[in-house]
């Protein structure tokens, strides 16, 4: 009896001081996609919204849940949503129907009456917290939607921010000065999230990753768009020529496990005619760019 119980012991001894095993990583891939103007069919007063008939809003939001389908990513920012209802539809067409995702949203002032979103996998992350931040100064355009998630599985925060630049359309020298004023606070906020929460920015800045708006405001950030920017790929075909306009920025602490990538299929694009080889815009007339990130 002595005898098994001092194998029990030395079993249970070597057990307890064995080795840590270290834990695999969570990979979480998150992505941006501008949408181009995913509006529904109904005219709302007091706002320059686009309608689309019955017929291309069911073609439209079946192309993009579609695409979104494909990129399986567990965080996706919206640029040009009008409303929650779009929304709602997009996650009930197929194959989106069967995944579990959630949307976050609010309302901006937008003139158009488009906005940014959040879609996320309620399996992967844990929504914390979410708020729009308006940054105004007479200029009505989207506000940054900020979103903080707890990575599951880990013990890990992130605080998503999704945004969408005014273009320079409507008077360059306002919309500009905007550009510089909403990516100054982007770049304040994501700079001053606590110890331990990753911040991640997404979105479509209307500028590349070598603009002089990048280098002045989101420097403390790494941008994973410029890498596949400086091999000429792009998100936005503009004169036969590819743009990277939509970016994935991250923090210095997150493991990005390479730079962001386009995300294509041949059908995404026009068939034929003068558009040839650009963005179907039946579908966008922008690409989605994506990133995993590790997270141990």
């Amino acid at each position: 009896m002595r005898q098994i119980l001092s194998v029990i012991l030395l079993g249970w001894f070597l057990y307890a001081v064995r080795p840590a095993q270290a834990q695999p990583a969570r990979v979480l891939t998150v992505a941006s996609y501008n949408v181009c103007n995913l509006f529904d069919t109904i005219n709302d007063p007091g706002i320059r919204d686009l309608v689309l008939t019955p017929e291309a809003y069911e073609a439209k939001t079946a192309a993009l849940a579609r695409v979104i389908g494909g990129l399986s990513a567990d965080i996706v920012a919206l640029c040009e949503v009008e409303n929650a209802g779009v929304l709602g539809d997009l996650l009930a067409s197929a194959p989106l129907d069967t995944v579990p995702y959630r949307f976050i949203h609010y309302d901006s002032p937008d003139n158009r009456g488009i906005d940014v979103a959040l879609l996320y996998r309620r399996d992967r992350v844990e929504p914390l917290a979410s708020e729009p931040i308006r940054v105004s100064d007479g200029y009505p355009t989207r506000d940054i939607l900020r979103a903080e998630f707890a990575v599951t599985g880990t013990d890990r925060r992130i605080a998503v921010y999704a945004v969408h630049l005014p273009s320079r359309r409507g008077g360059y020298g306002r919309a500009a000065r905007m550009r510089e004023t909403i990516a100054a606070r982007l770049g304040d906020m994501a700079a001053q999230e606590a110890p331990g929460t990753g911040a991640i920015v997404l979105g479509d800045l209307n500028d590349h990753p070598g603009s002089k708006l990048v280098r002045r405001n989101l420097s403390g950030l790494r941008c994973l768009t410029a890498a596949p920017h400086r091999r000429g790929q792009g998100s936005y075909a503009w004169r036969d020529t590819w743009v990277m306009y939509d970016h994935i920025f991250v923090s210095r602490d997150l493991e990005p496990a390479e730079d962001a990538r386009i995300f294509l299929r041949d059908w995404m694009l026009t068939a034929e005619g003068r558009f040839r080889g650009y963005p179907d815009r039946t579908i966008s007339d922008h690409l989605p760019v994506y990133v995993r990130l590790f997270f141990r």
